[in-house]
């Protein structure tokens, strides 16, 4: 079972935050060149090799950045047969509402008829254009056109009624690693626990400020952690003493789990995400030996 936690940067670090913002305009700017070219039908082994090269990031965030780029491409064929549905729905009720009206079935409330029937038939021509078009990407194996930052948004930019400003920021809010069990739950970004301080902290890969020949910096944050939730975040990020190496070491095994770090209204939200093992129910019977006169009564 996949399990979703959400904690909040708490910082003060203007510098630092805007490293971060800037890592994930880039991060985001590479999720939207990889979505392109996989459309364009590019192999995705080639697009992550190009993508570092373009962007600046190390190989694992642009893997993810075209691992989000195939699952929102996924994601809108599986709903294609949906939303087509939804569309068809509305053009039967559409057309029952006209014929209604057209033989007086039903009266308008607040039009004359000829002003809803007009209104109404607008409608349908519309929602028939809609259909052909989903029928096309799905006759062709394409999708419907996919607006980075959203629909309703990019609407609003056209009318003036967000500035260019907000209007890029919405695009570049993303920030994502996948888990990884081998390097200590994640490679690009890290949850961590100072049993000194008794405090959380973030520590995300910056590739953008990496010197060359040596490891990319790292930023650091703290975060705040639901107090319900802080013990069963500790003990995923924290891994577990397996074992012990020939020099005497602990040998630690971690847990993977994904991270994504979304902005919202000046706001950093961290969301871990990793998956929970679910048992199911046993029913468990004692044994014991049988005594020697059981075993011959019952053979």
């Amino acid at each position: 079972m996949k399990t979703v936690r959400v904690m909040k940067i708490v910082s003060p670090d203007e510098s630092q935050l805007r490293s971060l913002d800037e890592l994930m305009r880039v991060f985001c700017s590479a999720k939207r060149y990889a979505f392109h070219r996989l459309l364009e039908g590019r192999n995705a082994k080639d697009i992550i090799k190009h993508l570092p090269r373009q962007f600046r990031l190390n190989k694992r965030y642009a893997e993810d950045a075209v691992l989000l780029a195939q699952s929102l491409i996924s994601f809108q064929r599986e709903l294609l047969p949906i939303r087509l549905e939804d569309v068809q729905a509305k053009i039967e009720k559409t057309e029952k509402k006209i014929d209604e009206y057209q033989h007086g079935r039903k009266t308008p409330k607040n039009v004359d008829l000829p002003t809803c029937l007009g209104g109404l038939h607008q409608r349908l021509e519309k929602l028939k254009a809609k259909e052909a078009e989903l029928k096309h990407h799905l006759d062709h194996g394409t999708i419907p056109r996919v607006i980075f930052g959203g629909k309703q948004n990019f609407y609003k930019r056209l009318k003036g009624k967000i500035t260019n400003e907000e209007w890029k920021d919405l695009r570049s809010n993303q920030l994502y690693a996948r888990g990884d069990k081998s390097k200590k739950g994640n490679l690009n970004i890290r949850l961590l626990y100072d049993d000194h301080t008794d405090e959380c902290y973030v520590e995300i890969a910056n590739p953008l400020g990496q010197q060359e020949g040596k490891h990319a910096p790292r930023l650091r944050f703290p975060v705040s952690v639901p107090e319900k939730y802080e013990e069963e975040i500790i003990d995923v990020v924290m891994g577990e003493q397996v074992g012990v190496s020939a020099k005497g070491k602990p040998i630690i095994e971690y847990q993977p789990y994904t991270v994504e770090i979304q902005r919202k209204n000046g706001e950093y939200y961290v969301q871990l995400i990793y998956e929970e093992e679910v048992y199911g129910r046993k029913h468990c019977f004692e044994t014991r030996k049988l005594h020697p006169i059981e075993s011959i009564l019952l053979s």
